[in-house]
């Protein structure tokens, strides 16, 4: 049995309403493997592997300091990574150039949700896997409302930028919106109380050049049987298949929601067939990739050193 620590890097506490249920899905996930798991924030331990959460909050100094420790650490991150930076974000990239390569050279194993965050990694020469979270007993909150007692026809969670605004200013005129940002400070499952209160959750890409899906709102709010309706994605992601509803590029997004709305029984099968689709899901099977992969790359190396 081996211990993991998973160490976050990142805001807080505005985190808590986006991130929360990524890192307990990422605990638990890991426990379930037979693994003791600890987590804290920006505190590593010295006899576990450190599973480093949140990239682009790492300073210069943090990361000379790691790749200079005998620390065993690799990386899971959540952001999108591509083009030599972590969500376009050119103050990030240095990260991936020569003054990060040491801290890469040591990384253990680097795990993403997305496709292209994975192959940018391994171009880099870390080992590295792509998952998609699955059902975390945990994360079933909800308290399964009828329809006719939600009192919130959409809610949507998360940041709200340019792109966002004047949807959600456009929705807000034709239902009764709620919108939560992380300036809000809403814990987990305070954000899953209101989620059960609402007949849609709304899922918004945002401004260019993101053009992809988290999927850990989708599967948290599958967790809940909840309906989640989507703007139409723009990155192709097949994992995501099953997990909400779009609508077309060429739909005006308040009728769709309007026929949602009026769509009770629809929403309500919709919704208990994204809660089978993420039971169907194995969030394992990468965990157990890169953790071999981790290991016999520490066999390898004490080998080497032997010889």
């Amino acid at each position: 049995m081996s211990r993991i620590h998973i160490v976050v890097f990142d805001r807080t506490p505005g985190w808590t309403i986006m991130k929360e249920d990524i890192y307990v899905s990422l605990f638990h996930s890991f426990a379930a493997l037979g693994h003791v798991v600890t987590m804290d924030c920006r505190r590593l331990e010295p006899r576990a592997l450190n599973i480093l959460i949140g990239l682009q909050y790492l300073s210069r100094a943090e990361v000379a300091e790691l790749a200079a420790s005998s620390y065993d650490y690799a990386v899971f991150d959540v952001e999108f990574i591509d083009d030599g930076m972590v969500n376009y974000k050119p103050e990030t990239a240095w990260l991936f150039g020569p003054e990060g390569r040491p801290f890469f050279d040591r990384c253990r194993f680097f795990l993403s949700y997305f496709a292209d965050s994975v192959r940018m990694m391994s171009d880099l020469g870390v080992f590295s896997r792509q998952m998609t979270p699955g059902y975390t007993p945990v994360l079933e909150t909800g308290s399964r409302l009828n329809d006719r007692d939600k009192d919130i026809d959409v809610f949507f969670f998360g940041n709200v930028d340019g792109h966002r605004r004047p949807l959600l200013a456009q929705i807000g005129k034709a239902c009764r919106l709620v919108v939560n940002t992380p300036a809000d400070i809403t814990p987990l499952f305070l954000r899953n109380a209101r989620a059960d209160r609402s007949r849609i959750i709304l899922s918004l890409g945002r401004a260019s050049p993101f053009h992809h899906i988290g999927p850990m709102r989708l599967i948290a709010m599958a967790h809940l049987r909840a309906f989640v309706l989507s703007e139409p994605a723009e990155l192709h992601q097949p994992e995501l298949a099953g997990l909400c509803s779009y609508w077309a590029h060429d739909q005006d997004p308040v009728e769709v929601i309007r026929f949602w709305l009026d769509a009770a029984d629809l929403r309500q099968t919709r919704a208990e067939a994204a809660y089978k689709r993420m039971r169907d899901i194995d969030p394992l099977a990468p965990l157990v990739a890169v953790l071999d992969g981790a290991a016999g790359a520490g066999r390898r190396r004490i080998a080497n050193a032997r010889t």
